[in-house]
């Protein structure tokens, strides 16, 4: 092995042990908070088809068909599939 390569194969060892040491160091950027399983809870909500996981109360398909019509139809799309055409290309989810 040549001393050249040698020096350079040293130099890539000591960056990289360099690197690894100072990922280690780094602090958070102090961006956000965590969110905690309480932060959560209220957007925690599954609803099956039979109406299990619905807060109580009481409500009419067609009330909540008009609802949905406004709320929710230009995310989820009429049939609640999904509008991959009203996001960007590195936001959709295959």
């Amino acid at each position: 092995m040549s001393t050249r390569n040698l020096l350079g194969r040293l130099l890539c060892v000591g960056a990289l042990a360099l690197g690894v040491a100072n990922a280690g160091a780094q602090q958070s950027p102090g961006l956000g908070v965590e969110v905690t399983a309480a932060d959560l809870a209220p957007w925690d909500i599954s609803i099956q088809p039979d109406g299990a996981g619905l807060p109580p109360g009481s409500g009419k398909a067609a009330a909540g068909a008009a609802i949905y019509a406004v709320k929710c139809v230009a995310c989820h799309g009429a049939e609640g599939a999904g509008q991959d055409v009203r996001l960007p290309r590195v936001a959709q989810v295959r």
